[in-house]
């Protein structure tokens, strides 16, 4: 049977509210009597209720983290690091997965129903007015990977520009010409501005791509996209891949065909997974700061719960959330230089 705030009190000797303030930062409470009660409820097993408490107005604590499929590498890694830098921040992550053709609004609005503190969103597209109801009950946002139109929702996000600029001064300063892309799923923020990056960088150099394909960031995309760009007529010397894993996907399908990499063809990909340096791929890549965004992100989200920033005078911020101009953090990718290119 679970053990309740009025157990605790009963077993203590004080009142139910006196067990509430031992578990409040900050509440008003000797030292002495606190950590009473504390042992107290260790004995029992008891442990607050979160969302009861946000109920009454408190913050709950809870932190909302949307993710993508989290089978894909980098995903899992990007998981693995945003739920680790919450629970340092002293938040708990609340996780909600949203598979490709779900309804990201959909999994946001059940997370407000768990009286979230805020929302780190790492995969799909928020709209403006599910947007301003998270802001509106309290509850900010941060996009990660992706900015949203307009200047209201913070986000973090790697320059993914610079990053294909990197790429292309690399392989084209070894002598490499007829580049080939192959790209990740089409209408993803990720997609559209490494693919724009890719053919700002041909241009500033007069060169044109040889061939493009679309995958979908899965290993097997770039597996079947890489064995369809290596046996047409013109053959590319260079492929450059969306992601670190049709990277893998890519260098796979050159060893299946007996090209060796990178003297017949070399092979690039985006993130810098950690399976990007396990010795079968010795993968060239750019490195997505996954660690620096995660706790860029949960900067900014904290400093929104809090009340932090400048506010504006001419309006009323909502309850515990500072009213300021959203601020975009576009994190540096850094070139890896290994055997594939």
């Amino acid at each position: 049977m679970r053990v309740t705030a009025d157990d605790v009190a009963e077993a203590a000797g004080v009142s139910r509210a006196m067990v509430s303030r031992a578990f409040t930062e900050g509440a008003p409470i000797a030292a002495r009597k606190r950590a009473h009660v504390l042992a107290v409820a260790a004995t029992l097993g008891y442990r607050p209720n979160r969302i009861a408490r946000g109920l009454t107005g408190s913050q709950t604590g809870l932190i909302a983290l949307v993710v993508g499929a989290v089978s894909r590498p980098y995903e899992a890694w990007l998981l693995e690091t945003l739920s680790r830098e919450i629970r340092t921040a002293r938040y708990w992550p609340l996780l909600l997965q949203v598979q490709p053709g779900d309804e990201l609004n959909n999994a946001l609005e059940d997370a407000l129903a768990y009286q979230v503190d805020g929302a780190i969103v790492a995969a799909g597209s928020v709209s403006p007015v599910l947007a301003e109801r998270c802001r509106s009950s309290g509850a900010p946002i941060v996009m990660v990977g992706r900015v949203l139109p307009g200047d209201d929702t913070d986000a973090v996000c790697c320059d993914n520009r610079l990053g294909l600029e990197l790429l292309v001064e690399h392989l084209t300063r070894s002598g490499r010409k007829r580049l080939a892309w192959i790209g990740g799923t089409p209408d993803t923020f990720s997609n559209i501005e490494r693919h724009n990056g890719l053919m700002e960088a041909l241009d500033r150099r007069g060169l044109n791509l040889l061939a493009a394909r679309t995958g979908d960031y899965s290993v097997d995309s770039g597996l079947a996209q890489a064995l369809a760009l290596l046996t047409a007529p013109v053959k590319p010397d260079a492929i450059l891949c969306g992601n670190d894993a049709m990277a893998l996907g890519a260098i796979a399908a050159a060893r299946r065909l007996g090209l060796a990499v990178p003297k017949n063809v070399a092979i690039t990909g985006f993130d810098d997974i950690p399976a990007a340096a396990w010795e079968p791929y010795q993968l060239t890549t750019v490195r997505n700061p996954v660690l620096e965004t995660a706790r860029e992100a949960l900067r900014l989200l904290t400093g929104r719960i809090q009340g932090d920033g400048t506010t504006d005078q001419a309006a009323t911020p909502s309850p515990g959330v500072a009213e300021r101009t959203a601020e975009i953090v576009r994190l540096a990718p850094e070139l890896v230089v290994r055997q594939s290119a």
